[in-house]
């Protein structure tokens, strides 16, 4: 099930990428033959819309846009409505229109997953969102989702207001047995004014498990607040605006580390995953289980992944295509021509290297 919704997901995000394309084309008067849904060969041509054959394919997998003109090169005879024929400005758009659609609709996924979860806000108290197992504050039954408002340790009473306030109070008293004041529970920005306390040994360096800390528990790092319903569009929008430009970086800078990688190291970085190590990650977190806000949230991970890699400068993808586009300034026709296929043939097979490469390391970690 979990394939066929993955597959499913990454179609529809093929297909806007591809519709970027065909309206983009439309509006800069390239005539767009056909409009595929599925990979060839051909099974039929359902319908004819706008001067365009919308076909569907016997591979069910994502879709294509075939264009005018779009395979010949500027060195060629030029006709009206052909791609080749189009001013340089307009081929860019029409070439980066499907890369910004999927930008936009990873956008527009974070919009909407904000809109119901809320807005998250960073916290600065030390609130509970999680306590270990058999650890010290289990064992006192500290609660989650109270703050901590007052640690004491005999006649040292200290106010606590963020996390680093009472982990530095802990680690001074290593050892020993301290008192924990905190909230009643919380709910959103408000905790109850109710004042509880606990008795809580702390661990030294020696009785702490690896991974936790001596006292055991987990801090909230932000939470999730609803806006009055007039606000909520515009706050939900710009979260969403700035959560995918977060992304972007993260992306960004996981590439540079992958070219760092190869090129120094001669190696794919471990943390690198292809289509089957995306669903086997994928259904591990349970996100498809987790109802359709955590569907949506996916599709804009991988829609904004999908934007940024369509336009990285290597043939044969968007980006590189948009680069041979600039080369026009600076190459004569004949000389791009011959580069141009070169290039394109040698970025096939690294792609394609690369993904045969990746997808059997992560066939080999499911049976590992």
């Amino acid at each position: 099930m979990a394939i066929v919704l993955f597959i499913l997901i990454l179609s529809f995000l093929v297909i806007i990428h591809e519709l970027g394309h065909f309206f983009a084309a439309k509006w800069a008067g390239v005539k767009v033959e056909e409009f595929g849904l599925g990979y060839p060969p051909k099974a039929a041509v359902l319908f004819r819309w706008l001067d365009t054959d919308f076909s569907l394919n016997w591979i069910p997998f994502g879709g294509f846009v075939r264009m005018a003109g779009e395979e010949q090169h500027s060195a060629t005879g030029k006709k009206a409505g052909e791609f080749v024929s189009a001013p340089r400005w307009k081929r860019l758009i029409i070439i980066l229109a499907g890369a910004s659609v999927n930008f936009i609709f990873g956008v527009l996924a974070f919009t909407i997953l904000f809109s119901f979860m809320g807005i998250p806000t960073p916290l600065e108290s030390a609130r509970i969102a999680a306590v270990a197992e058999s650890s010290p504050a289990a064992l006192a039954q500290l609660p989650k989702n109270v703050e901590v408002i007052q640690a004491t340790s005999g006649e040292t009473v200290v106010k606590i207001s963020s996390p680093a306030e009472l982990v530095a109070f802990v680690s001074s008293h290593r050892g020993e047995t301290i008192t924990l004041g905190t909230t009643g529970q919380c709910d959103g920005v408000n905790c109850q004014e109710q004042f509880q306390e606990y008795s809580v040994y702390i661990r030294t360096v020696e009785e702490t498990p690896v991974g936790e800390g001596a006292l055991g528990v987990v801090f909230e790092q932000a939470i999730f607040v609803q806006y009055p319903l007039w606000q909520m569009p515009i706050k939900s929008t710009e979260y969403g605006v700035k959560q995918s430009l977060f992304l972007v970086d993260q992306i960004l800078v996981a590439l540079r580390q992958l070219v760092v990688d190869v090129f120094t190291r001669g190696s794919v970085p471990t943390d690198l995953a292809g289509p089957v190590g995306i669903v086997h990650q994928a259904q591990q977190s349970g996100i498809f289980s987790q109802g359709w806000l955590m569907i949506v949230s996916f599709m804009g991970v991988l829609s904004i992944n999908l934007a940024i890699m369509n336009v990285l400068p290597i043939p044969p993808l968007d980006g590189g295509r948009a680069v041979f586009i600039l080369l026009e300034l600076i190459l004569s026709k004949v000389q791009l021509a011959k580069l141009e296929h070169y290039i394109n043939y040698g970025g096939y097979v690294a792609l394609l290297g690369l993904i045969i490469m990746v997808t059997i390391r992560d066939v080999l970690r499911l049976f590992a």
